[in-house]
């Protein structure tokens, strides 16, 4: 547009759509700069859990409350994306169990414990110690319809979604922003907003930002395999298989709880370690009831995490809460943020903090669940899911 965008998003992600969103629908001008297809990175590789908040009670009973009002304000925005399956199984050690199930009360969350013949319908648990389980409701969603859907609302709304277009820097002058340099041609704008996930940390190192130091990106492993389960499975203990339903049906997610991350700088081509694929593709055979899934066929591959470190993060170096930083802080630049979500969970609560840092509206949680637009004008800007990229593939 003739003398720039009123504000420009760097990622395509599900934070960066929302922010988008939000701000087209207050009447701004706005364009989304993506290096890759939309959802390309985080957004469409995870289990497509929103949290209620039971997960983190025992480590970051911070963040619970948070999570409460984010899935309510999904179930109300979001309505086509969500999935049949909503209910989760938390399994532990008994001891475990009960240190959750109390901090569940402290923290109302509803929680029936499994009878344990129910339970051995989809674990197996003999020649093992004693194993608690807890339902919960939860919230599963297909992230592929979320980021399609967001997409629509975004174009639907004059947002131009520019993918392929990686920024190498903000550019600021004079204590302000001027824009965004592609590193072939400068995009003027009034505001950037960078919710670039793991990208984040180049965007920011070469724009000079004290920031750039207190990002932590790692790398947790997933796989899909053919199969259906009931309901999602979570083990509480370190180690211990986390499951999901894929929301495409036939496939089902896995990872495992609490597993050793390593930690990385930017994206790149991460290779599977075949050590890995291989250990929980036992642990799962050894888990599952006979038939819940294909173990001979399982996809692999790598989902990064990024965070904005505060000092508090727990044993394993996770710090999932929310972050929206004002550059004009930090780096003496106005109309800069940098907005990182944690968790997809909580994508809605950064975009609306960052929405109304730019415009000085305050909107509510929720998003409008009717939009106009067609999700066929987007689909071409979509990226697939892993497990339907490569599903003819086995476990690398």
């Amino acid at each position: 547009m003739a003398g720039g965008y009123d504000c420009v998003v760097v990622g395509g992600g599900v934070a960066g759509l929302m922010t988008a969103a939000r701000l087209s629908g207050q009447g701004a001008e706005v364009a989304v700069l993506e290096r890759d297809l939309l959802g390309a990175g985080a957004t469409t590789r995870n289990h497509g859990m929103v949290h209620s908040g039971a997960l983190y009670a025992r480590w970051h009973p911070e963040v619970m409350s948070a999570c409460s009002q984010a899935q309510a304000a999904f179930r109300s925005s979001f309505p086509e994306c969500i999935c049949e399956i909503d209910t989760c199984c938390y399994f532990g050690t008994p001891a475990t169990m009960g240190e959750y199930a109390t901090r569940w009360r402290r923290h109302d969350v509803t929680a029936r414990e499994v009878d344990p013949r129910q339970l051995g319908e989809l674990l197996t648990l003999t020649d093992r110690p004693p194993v608690q389980a807890f339902m919960v409701r939860e919230l599963l969603i297909d992230t592929h319809a979320l980021v399609t859907g967001l997409a629509t609302r975004c174009a639907a709304g004059g947002v131009d979604l520019l993918v392929g277009t990686r920024v190498s820097r903000v550019v600021a002058a004079d204590g302000a922003v001027r824009g965004v340099d592609t590193g072939t041609k400068f995009v003027e704008a009034a505001n950037v907003v960078v919710c670039n996930g793991i990208g984040t940390h180049s965007v920011l190192e070469q724009s000079a930002s004290q920031v750039t130091g207190e990002l932590r990106s790692r790398l947790e492993m997933m796989m899909a395999f053919p199969g259906e389960i009931p309901c999602a499975l979570i083990g509480l203990e370190f180690g211990w298989p986390a499951l999901a339903p894929a929301a495409a049906g036939g496939a089902v997610l896995a990872s495992r709880y609490g597993a050793q991350q390593r930690f990385v700088r930017g994206p790149a081509r991460w290779p599977v370690p075949t050590a890995d694929t291989v250990a929980l593709t036992q642990e799962l055979s050894q888990w599952l009831r006979p038939g819940l899934l294909d173990e001979t066929a399982g996809v692999a591959w790598m989902c990064s995490k990024t965070e904005h470190t505060r000092g508090s993060g727990d044993q394993w170096g996770t710090e999932p809460n929310y972050a929206v930083i004002d550059h004009r802080d930090r780096d003496g630049v106005t109309g800069w943020w940098t907005v990182l979500p944690g968790k997809m969970t909580l994508a809605l609560h950064a975009s609306r903090t960052v929405a109304q840092a730019v415009t000085g509206i305050d909107a509510p949680l929720a998003m409008p669940a009717r939009h106009e637009g067609s999700p066929v004008d987007v689909a071409e800007f979509v990226d697939v899911t892993p497990w339907t990229a490569h599903q003819e593939a086995s476990a690398r």
